[in-house]
């Protein structure tokens, strides 16, 4: 897994820890504590008195409220320390990460390409999109080019799971010329999948060209979870590593 993973990773833990500090400095002040009695938990609000120990009070019905937010201050708490905890280790991790660049074994000019690659259908040519060349700006495997950092994420993943794929690669449709973001073969049964990522959906005339895209595919017979893998992401919620692992796990492994 490459180490921009893990600084995004760092990136996202250290937003959530700052919100739960935020969540918990609002909550109310002590902390609930459950003593059992008579095979029943008895609820108390426990706080610091002015010598420097600790005072109980029993929670009643009416105090249900009370005993509702100190509840969930507690769980925020435990989620804080382990938030804290794999922050700390992702940053050693990265310490103490070397990276190799074995990417450039299988760039264009590298001659182990062709051994390590073979001549597998995934790096035979074939037509591609000709479409805004200078829009290929993320570098993914195999020394190709693609048009975002999500694609990128997922030709990353299908490549290190070993998943035959073209990127951008020619499909006629009732004589229309498309492109899916990548075309997936399955090695064993030699079926086609096409694989579209949304990324612009909240982008509404983006969305109502998706729209006609997905429909135009369902009617030639790209079916939705059966051999169309579709993918979608807005500014406010992008598309993960996680994500691209889920669904590769669900409709490309057996």
């Amino acid at each position: 897994m490459s180490i921009d993973y893990y600084l995004e990773k760092k990136y996202e833990i250290k937003k959530k820890i700052e919100l739960l500090k935020e969540e918990i400095s609002h909550a109310p002040a002590g902390s609930i504590v459950p003593l059992k009695k008579n095979g029943h938990y008895r609820w108390y609000h426990q706080k610091k008195n002015k010598n420097g120990g600790y005072e109980r009070k029993y929670l009643n019905k009416k105090d249900v409220e009370l005993a509702r937010k100190l509840a969930k201050k507690a769980y925020s708490k435990a989620i804080l320390r382990d938030k804290e905890n794999e922050l700390s280790c992702i940053e050693a991790y990265i310490k103490r990460r070397k990276c190799t660049d074995y990417a450039s074994l299988i760039e264009e000019n590298s001659p182990y390409r062709s051994l390590i690659l073979g001549d597998g259908w995934g790096d035979e040519a074939y037509e591609r999109s000709g479409s805004h060349p200078e829009n290929l700006i993320v570098k993914a495997p195999k020394g190709q080019y693609v048009r975002s950092k999500s694609e990128a994420l997922i030709a990353n993943e299908l490549f290190e799971q070993g998943i035959s794929y073209r990127y951008e690669c020619l499909l006629d449709i009732d004589g229309i010329a498309f492109y899916p973001d990548f075309t997936i073969r399955n090695d064993v049964t030699g079926g086609i999948i096409i694989w579209e990522h949304f990324g612009l959906v909240d982008d509404a005339a983006y969305f109502d060209n998706m729209m006609r895209k997905i429909s135009l595919y369902m009617k030639n017979g790209y079916i939705p979870g059966v051999n169309l893998i579709m993918t979608f992401e807005t500014k406010r919620h992008p598309l993960t590593i996680d994500d691209v692992r889920k669904v590769i796990a669900l409709y490309l492994k057996e």
